[in-house]
């Protein structure tokens, strides 16, 4: 994403959205994992995406009030929280940002803060074998003509399986293989057996990755949210839940996508 100013843009757009989404149901409580998952995902947005260029801005702007409400929607994520809990913080961080955007259109000689890049990664450290970087590599590449293209539901499903493949081949490249199947967080049958890999799913991945610290809770957060969007490849789930992914929810993936991507592979101490 772009410069301060786009970036509280976008962060008023989603807590607009998501606020919209708590309060449109009728359950007293929000319950649902999906739905769970996506209020994670917005404050995650927040911390992770558009907070830091935010915070560089030349008008040094405040954002404890903003910071305050977002951790507020985090911490509800935490337990059953009712919607009128969600609703409040959502519109507590939107009345804060509202005030950070004045702050930040009326100062002059602002710097814009360069965008994460969109070039893809070396993927060495995780696929020596050169087809399979290209495959990385085009992948990565497919996900941002998807989003420019409007196919939002597609590139967050193509995220999802990219994800997934740094995953495993980062299970694939650990020294100690072994102590991957006996995880915590390895899949096992009724039996108890660990299954093989080939059985595994993003959400297994996903725990295993953070048993072992190669990524960050918050990083483990975000890969379920993308498990539980590309689910809506089914039109059913996207009709019985009565979402659908727009481009700001695209964009705000992407974003979060390539951080665990950086730390998948800065996971492996290895120089590209």
């Amino acid at each position: 994403m772009g410069d301060a100013l786009k970036e509280i843009e976008a962060a008023i757009s989603e807590v607009t959205k998501a606020r919209q989404s708590v309060t449109q149901k009728k359950t007293k409580q929000v319950c649902a994992v999906d739905e769970v998952d996506r209020l994670k995902s917005v404050a995650f947005a927040w911390f992770q995406t558009h907070r830091p260029p935010v915070e560089k801005h030349p008008s040094q702007p405040d954002l404890a009030p903003v910071d305050a409400a977002y951790r507020s929607v985090m911490e509800a994520t935490g337990r059953h929280a009712a919607r009128t809990t969600y609703a409040e913080a959502l519109k507590d961080a939107k009345k804060s940002l509202v005030a950070v955007r004045s702050l930040v259109a009326t100062t002059t000689n602002a710097t814009p803060t360069a965008q994460t890049t969109d070039a893809p990664p070396d993927f060495s450290p995780l696929a020596a074998d050169p087809e399979m970087q290209g495959i990385l590599n085009r992948r990565w590449g497919e996900v941002q003509r998807c989003i420019g293209s409007g196919a939002h539901l597609a590139a967050t499903v193509m995220m999802g399986g990219l994800l997934e493949s740094l995953l495993l081949a980062r299970i694939n490249s650990s020294p100690n293989r072994s102590a991957v199947f006996t995880a915590r967080g390895a899949p096992r049958d009724k039996a108890g057996k660990t299954l093989a890999l080939s059985e595994w799913k993003l959400v297994n991945m996903v725990e295993v990755a953070h048993e072992f610290r190669w990524i960050t809770k918050s990083a483990k957060d975000v890969g379920n949210v993308l498990r539980d969007f590309r689910n809506y490849i089914h039109p059913h789930k996207e009709y019985t839940d009565g979402l659908a992914i727009s481009e700001e929810d695209a964009v705000m993936f992407w974003e979060l996508t390539k951080a665990v991507t950086r730390q998948v592979l800065g996971s492996t101490g290895k120089s590209p």
